[in-house]
């Protein structure tokens, strides 16, 4: 068949067929919502009971009548009522029509579908599969399931399956089309199919995965080959990342020794807030594209922490039964990775293990990263223990008698080493220097905040990967806002000279425009960090423009010119080593306008 003839089928079939006998598995939901969790099956149901030497009832037109009763039977036969056709429609759970049982449509969600009996409609099953061994007068339909025609079944309707396969056995009869979607079709010796044969296989692992791991509640399943060759390879890069980074493994396990209620608890406060950070940056426009790097950094952040926690499990058994081996932290990662994977297998625990060890281990880095943090920074001076009495004021009789009587104890006094004026030694001394008020005094006689020197910012600890993104996250916010407000002039003044977007304009000019004029943005002001230049010279605006445009970048590749700054020695990124720049972490925040 061609390529276009298939395209065609496809597109009558799915968009008129599936669509529309949806539409009605949904309104048998809203129609028959009250027996919903009722029986599939009425076992104790009468039966009509008709001896062999006697004719067969009367056909019964069944479009105007929903029960078979014969009006009469031979004499010395008992009369009984067949229990008449009934709508199946079951939730969360399989359901089987037994032999001999007659349903008008089957409609299953969240389980699997098989009917022993007769459906006299439509026979659906959304995220389960479909068994028919009898006959079905309409469609059968798996969305996400396999469909399975047992012996001699026959659909006089269409047979699709999404996202599975379609398995026909032998004598098996569809008078309509038979489409896999995702899937193949599988033919035995003596099936018909009366209309088109279409197979698009492709997605077959996704209804496996969904059958085997999703509806079951576990993460893993001994039967998917698949999976498994994926679990082998994290193993591998988890290993990996046990070998080249053992120091931030090893802070998260002793975070995991010393907290470990509080490690789960920050995790799953970062699962609560995640959602209403994300809305803050869709919000905010510019803030669509730090979300792929926050995804980013959430799963290395998620990897890590998984390393220690298996690591913590496997020292913890290893001090339990006094193994020195199994404590070595590659060995205790192995043994944890085991005991992981065995819990995994089990259906309802699997997924509750995973879910919680995917909290545990973020909440783990999250809490490492902020005690690394709290080492890394400066411990404060000692403020000096004032007297009870102040000293005397310059110039008064008390501080004349305290000079003339009192010991050397501290300075030097104001003047040490001048002769006073009119004595024989005035001539061979050097002038006194006037008296200059001080730079930090003002004219009311508040101090200012005096920036530190360019060659003592070098001096102080270097800003870590964390406090960064979260400056940078608040200027991203501040960029949003301008750009929601200037959007609409700057806008239709860049689209007359067909220029870059408006955000790229905002942001170049915001952060080049900070770091040129205070060193820092806003959001490095309220987390007290500072640009400064590895020579010790001021930034310049040529330098933030060259830093603005390689931050550019370092966006384009996948933001990986900002998660360099996670493992760089000097913490550096991508911009900064281009720049020349480095981002330290003060002591004070620095104001930004001192008056």
């Amino acid at each position: 068949m061609r390529a276009a003839e298939r395209k065609a089928i496809m597109k009558q079939i799915l968009h008129n067929k599936l669509v529309w006998r949806s539409a009605i598995a949904l309104g048998l939901l809203a129609l028959f919502g009250t027996p919903m969790n009722r029986a599939v099956a009425q076992t104790g149901a009468s039966t009509i009971s008709i001896s062999a030497t006697n004719p067969p009832p009367p056909a019964v037109n069944t479009e105007t009548t929903n029960s078979a009763v014969p009006e009469a039977l031979q004499p010395g036969n008992r009369q009984q009522s067949e229990s008449p056709p009934h709508d199946v429609v079951v939730i969360g759970r399989s359901t089987v029509l037994p032999a001999g049982e007659t349903a008008n449509d089957m409609v299953v969600i969240g389980g699997s579908a098989t009917a022993l009996g007769r459906v006299r409609g439509d026979m659906v099953s959304i995220f389960g599969n479909v068994t028919l061994s009898n006959e079905a007068s309409g469609d059968v339909v798996a969305v996400l399931g396999n469909v399975k025609l047992a012996t001699n079944a026959v659909v006089h309707g269409d047979t699709v399956s999404v996202l599975g396969n379609i398995e026909m056995g032998p004598n098996t009869k569809v008078h309509g089309d038979a489409v896999s979607v995702g899937g193949t079709v599988e033919r035995a010796v003596g099936s018909v199919v009366n209309g088109q044969v279409v197979g698009i296989p492709g997605f077959k692992w996704i209804g496996e995965w969904l059958e085997q791991c999703a509806f079951k509640l576990r993460p893993l399943a001994p039967g998917l080959g698949w999976l498994w060759a994926i679990t082998g390879i994290l193993l591998v890069v988890y290993l990996l990342i046990a070998i080249a980074f053992p120091r931030p493994v090893q802070a998260c396990v002793d975070e995991i020794t010393r907290r470990p209620v509080t490690t789960v608890l920050t995790g799953l406060l970062t699962k609560i807030l995640l959602p209403f950070v994300l809305l803050i940056l869709v919000a905010t426009g510019v803030g669509v594209f730090v979300v792929p790097f926050l995804f980013i950094a959430l799963m290395c952040a998620g990897m890590i922490g998984k390393i220690a926690l298996l690591q913590y499990f496997g020292q913890q058994i290893g001090r339990q039964f006094n193994l020195a081996v199994i404590q070595k932290p590659l060995t205790a990662f192995l043994l944890g990775w085991v005991i992981l994977t065995l819990l995994y297998l089990v259906p309802v625990l699997g997924f509750i293990v995973y879910t919680l060890t995917g909290m545990w281990a973020l909440g783990t880095v999250i809490l490492a990263l902020f005690s690394g943090r709290r080492r890394e920074m400066p411990e404060k001076p000692a403020t000096p223990a004032t007297g009870a009495n102040p000293p005397p004021a310059f110039g008064s009789a008390a501080a004349f008698a305290a000079g003339t009587t009192a010991p050397m104890t501290g300075a030097p006094p104001a003047n040490a080493g001048f002769a006073p004026a009119g004595t024989p030694d005035a001539a061979n001394q050097p002038s006194a220097p006037p008296l200059v008020a001080t730079p930090t005094q003002t004219a009311m006689g508040a101090s200012t905040v005096a920036p530190p020197a360019l060659q003592e910012l070098l001096s102080y600890p270097k800003a870590g990967f964390w406090e960064r993104m979260g400056a940078a996250f608040l200027d991203i916010v501040i960029v949003g806002v301008i750009n929601g407000i200037a959007h609409g002039p700057l806008g239709l003044l860049l689209a007359f000279v067909s220029g870059p977007p408006v955000f790229l304009i905002i942001a170049l000019a915001y952060f080049a425009g900070m770091w040129a004029w205070k060193g820092t943005t806003i959001g490095g002001i309220v987390l007290k960090l500072h640009v400064a230049r590895c020579d010790g010279q001021p930034v310049t605006f040529l330098t933030a423009l060259v830093r603005g445009l390689a931050a550019a970048l370092s966006v384009f590749v996948l933001f990986l010119g900002f998660l360099w700054i996670a493992w760089d020695q000097d913490k550096q990124g991508w911009h900064d080593k281009i720049a020349g720049t480095v981002v330290v972490r003060l002591p004070r925040s620095l104001p930004l306008v001192c008056i």
